[in-house]
């Protein structure tokens, strides 16, 4: 008895991840009923102790210092406080960010987008240009391939603002509406892949997906990191450049507002470091030939995937190689036309040239 009544201890282990697994199968089920009823501030409540309750049965609240426990306990507070503020980024369908809404004639309709490395929960994610990107695309499927959630930063730093809310409910929406959803976790949310095989809200979790192409081709669709040998083998190297690489996104902030001053448009300063980089190229090449062997491997015609935050498309290798880029620097998702074409959207481009045409009658009429 003695020894039983020591296991129920309110410290010990087995009734510590019962109570998480009790409260993530609760969690994960309010936050399905809240978001299929339409309820969406419930669903963002729930979501948010969700992603608290997976946190908590992982052990990673055991690992962490107290001081950072305590940072992530507010951090959680706080954002459960904006979910449920009046201003909290509540529009409706149609209306963007910004307030302007979207024009049916420019909602583009196809058959799959691939997006990744949003990085929700650090200062570089450029949430309200995600946000008007989906709105402009209406997909049957879309493929979140990793990093979505920045679960290295949130550990140490808490941070998601109003429009990080927006993007959990604007995906929401999306699973409303009958589409698709599919979510393979990157190595920055990978506290999500003990739950790979299950779906949550609609959404599915998986550790990697096959898609058929109306080009005929199957691809492998996978996050990448897995492929890459210094988060595999060099952890503690890789959480340093990840520093290294926040530090270049937030001259990526300053620099733009200061083009902004001037009328310039968007620029990302730690692409363009990158790629002047030698090594920074050669891996690049490297991670591209990893990845097109393991599609051929896995007796596929292509593979798709995200982590280097470099958007590409090529045959190089023997198969289809496309990288469908991030949301912290170029601002890059890859869409599947009825066509069977892929493409790969410079949003910030691509956003330049529609609001020009949005322009370009007026002018006339004003001529």
């Amino acid at each position: 008895m003695r020894t039983l009544l020591a296991r129920l201890r309110p410290s010990s282990d087995t009734l510590e991840r019962a109570a998480a697994t009790l409260l993530v199968l609760a969690t994960s089920y309010q936050f399905g009923h809240a978001a299929s009823g339409g309820r969406y501030r419930a669903a963002e409540f729930a979501l948010l102790v969700l992603i608290a309750s997976i946190y908590w049965h992982r052990s990673i609240f055991r690992r962490c210092a107290s001081r950072d426990v305590t940072k992530v306990l507010a951090g959680l507070a706080e954002a459960m406080a904006v979910a449920f503020r009046p201003d909290s980024g509540m529009h409706g369908s149609g209306d963007r960010v910004d307030g302007r809404r979207v024009s049916p004639r420019d909602v583009v309709k196809v058959r799959s987008l691939f997006i990744s490395d949003v990085h929700l929960g650090t200062r570089g994610c450029q949430a309200e240009r995600l946000i008007d990107f989906l709105r402009h695309h209406d997909a049957e499927t879309v493929f979140l391939v990793g990093d979505i959630v920045d679960g290295w930063y949130l550990r140490s730093n808490w941070y998601w603002p109003t429009a990080h809310n927006a993007v959990v409910r604007e995906l929401i929406e999306l699973a409303q509406r009958g589409c698709r959803l599919v979510y393979i976790p990157g190595n920055h949310d990978e506290f999500l892949r003990d739950y790979a095989g299950t779906a949550v809200g609609g959404v599915e979790i998986v550790d990697r997906a096959i898609h058929r192409g109306l080009d005929g081709r199957d691809y492998l669709v996978v996050h990448g990191d897995h492929f890459d040998l210094v988060v595999r083998h060099a952890r503690w190297l890789a959480l340093i450049g990840d520093a290294g690489y926040r530090a270049a996104l937030a001259c990526n902030v300053w620099l733009n507002w200061i083009r902004r001053r001037f009328g310039f448009g968007y620029w990302s300063f730690s692409s363009w470091a990158k790629l002047r980089v030698k090594n920074a190229v050669n891996h690049i090449g490297r991670f591209e030939e990893v990845l097109s062997s393991e599609a051929t491997r896995s007796n596929v015609q292509g593979v798709i995937c995200g982590h280097i935050h470099h958007a590409a498309m090529h045959d190089d290798f023997g198969v289809r190689y496309i990288n469908t880029g991030d949301w912290v620097e170029s601002c890059t998702g890859v869409v599947e036309r009825y066509s069977g074409q892929f493409e790969i959207v410079r949003w910030t481009e691509a956003r330049t040239t529609l609001d020009a045409a949005e322009l370009a009658p007026l002018a006339r009429a004003a001529a």
